[in-house]
């Protein structure tokens, strides 16, 4: 069996359908998005609409955009206790009235975690790990083995399947896999979205690496041009792009 992998596309269509068009070539059989489908780019309905179309293979969480979406802004961001800036607010804003009742009602259907079992392995599906009240664990970019055990070690499964970091980081100790995938949709300084595709064979797991090549390029003129509120910053942090 062939999973496709895929996290943080946040709001990137054009992203989102070279991997889409690569997983086809692969024939991946089923796919698992870990979150963050919405925030930041400037396509969250087409996006969203793109996944509505997979939903019979598609299996995804919510990431905290989504639940910006269905549960509120919250006064501070993530673990680093820091306060979201006006700008940073009407951003959020701005990028959730694009979206259709369909499209909220599709996010609103997912859940946090997933516990599902593939091809006789059982796969924990999350943003990021979380502590006992439900909210992220300190965020660690590049954990090594023994740090990625820790970040999980209150659930039993064969694959750990999560993003949030943007940062691409694969563990691996007795087939026991430990994958994020980096941002899809999120390129930085590069011009390429990032996924995985895990194959599952006669009770052997493995894993390669996807990055597709894409027009960044493009995208950034066309944020510059809607100047949506906050853009200037996201193309400074997430596109690698200063204005």
């Amino acid at each position: 069996m062939k999973i496709g992998i895929i996290t943080d596309i946040h709001s990137n269509i054009e992203a989102l359908n070279v991997t889409l068009k690569r997983f086809k070539k692969e024939k991946v059989d089923k796919i698992i998005c870990c979150g963050d489908i919405v925030g930041i780019g400037i396509n969250p309905e087409e996006t969203v609409q793109a996944l509505i179309k997979l939903k019979d293979i598609l299996i995804s969480v919510r990431g905290n955009h989504e639940k910006y979406l269905l549960e509120g802004l919250p006064k501070t961001v993530h673990d680093d206790n820091r306060g979201m800036s006006e700008e940073e607010i009407n951003n959020h804003k701005w990028n959730q009235s694009k979206l259709s009742k369909e499209s909220k009602e599709f996010l609103k259907e997912m859940k946090y975690t997933r516990i599902i079992k593939l091809a006789g392995k059982t796969i924990y599906i999350t943003h990021y790990s979380t502590k006992e009240d439900g909210s992220y664990k300190k965020i660690n970019k590049t954990p090594n083995i023994e740090e990625s055990k820790e970040m999980f070690n209150n659930i039993d499964a064969d694959i750990y399947l999560y993003g949030h970091t943007h940062t691409y980081s694969v563990n691996n100790d007795n087939n026991k896999w430990y994958i994020n995938t980096g941002s899809l949709g999120c390129p930085n300084e590069s011009n390429i979205a990032q996924s995985g595709i895990i194959d599952i064979n006669n009770d052997k797991i493995t894993f390669k690496r996807v990055t597709e090549e894409y027009n960044v390029e493009e995208i950034v003129e066309e944020i510059k041009k809607i100047k949506f509120p906050f853009y200037k910053k996201i193309l400074q942090i997430f596109y690698g792009t200063k204005i």
